[in-house]
């Protein structure tokens, strides 16, 4: 039986669980094992917002994911995934030692097993007890294994991150409707999150980031109870979320008419943008993309090292995205395929902008609304 709230059909976890084995046998992996939440959810639906807590998904060459999870949280096997066999551990059992009894059942402990190295919740300590839980197992690693399956989105997927896009939007007019001089950027987070929610908004990877006059300096800055006033900009970085994969938009207020130099600057940024996103498309080249944002926007900001953009999906706190698989910056350089799905950005002198847009055979297209793209004046 599916999961009570499962995102996809059975059947497109299942190809996925297939694209990942295909994955592993290229690499001549005998068994995968999952302990990152976005990739555990990718292949079989389980989340949990207690993934701080052990858990991990067992991958074998063939056939079915078998997952070991907290006692507690097997309610939510039952609410999202479609796995039918799943084992548990109880608080003061040794974890290590319940995953081997996996492995085991797996017959796997003499096999060649991958491990994600850089995954935030497998922590060192884990890793060593695995490799000394089973000393005839050769250990690799799997990292980007999954990570770049998940660039590729299906329908399904790609139909997430648009009304993620959707929600956004209502987001950002949320924003405008209160935005004034004199209102507290805790006032303007307060009206963003009831208007997200009410639109379908799940928690998100990263708080909803409203940056008002100096506070553009530092670099996702929540809100706090500090006055938007007259005279100064102010940068909004707002998330949607829908089955865990995210859309994100930024957008920049002044109360009252800005310095014409600041409207300027905006206009560059603007028009450096709207290249790059004419150019997105199949068969680019991603540090192409990157030097159309980054060209013009170092004529003012000489020390533009930011990336332009990465890939969105899948996020658990205390992230939103893939940029460790894709990035859009000045070093890397990958083709544009389609269904892939992106967060666009450019900042330049307080002003900043950004965009969620998906790959089609056509070109980039933009899930985050049409709401002006210069300086919002208010």
């Amino acid at each position: 039986m599916p999961g009570r709230r499962q995102a996809f059909p059975t059947a497109e976890f299942e190809q996925r669980v297939r694209n990942i084995q295909e994955a592993m046998a290229k690499r001549s992996i005998d068994l995968l094992l999952l302990h990152a939440p976005e990739n555990i959810y990718y292949a079989c639906g389980f989340q949990t917002s207690g993934y701080f807590a052990y858990q991990v998904l067992c991958v074998p060459a063939s056939g079915a994911p078998r997952m070991l999870v907290r006692y507690l949280e097997q309610g939510n096997i039952h609410e999202y995934s479609y796995l039918k066999e799943y084992d548990t551990w109880k608080e003061g059992d040794n974890v290590i030692a319940r995953t081997y009894d996996v492995v085991s059942s797996l017959g796997a402990t003499d096999a060649t097993i991958a491990i994600e190295t850089n995954a935030w919740f497998l922590t060192t300590a884990i890793a060593d007890q695995l490799r000394s839980r089973l000393p005839k197992a050769k250990f690799v690693s799997a990292d980007q294994l999954v990570e770049k399956l998940r660039v590729f989105k299906s329908p399904l997927e790609i139909e997430c991150v648009r009304r993620a896009g959707e929600i956004v939007s209502a987001e950002m007019t949320a924003a405008t409707s209160v935005m004034k001089d004199g209102v507290a950027e805790c006032e303007v987070a307060a009206a963003v999150h009831h208007a997200g929610i009410l639109a379908g908004c799940e928690y998100t990877g990263l708080p909803h980031h409203i940056m008002s006059g100096y506070r553009y300096d530092v670099c996702h800055a929540n809100w706090t109870n500090k006055k938007i006033v007259r005279g100064e900009l102010t940068l909004l970085e707002l998330y949607g979320c829908v089955e865990r994969y995210h859309a994100t938009q930024m957008r920049t207020f002044s109360i009252g008419k800005p310095a014409q130099e600041l409207v300027d600057a905006a206009r560059l940024v603007v028009d450096a943008q709207d290249d790059a996103l004419a150019a997105l498309k199949p068969g680019v080249s991603s540090k192409l993309v990157d030097s159309l944002v980054r060209g013009p926007i170092r004529t003012i900001r000489p020390d533009y090292y930011n990336r332009s953009g990465y890939s969105t999906g899948i996020g658990f706190p205390p992230k939103t995205a893939e940029w460790e698989t894709l990035d859009f910056n000045e070093q890397s350089d990958w083709i544009v395929e389609e269904g892939m799905a992106f967060h666009m950005l450019a900042l330049a002198r307080g002003f900043g902008i950004s965009e969620t847009v998906v790959i089609t055979k056509a070109g980039c297209e933009r899930v985050t609304g049409t709401s002006p793209r210069d300086i919002i004046v208010i």
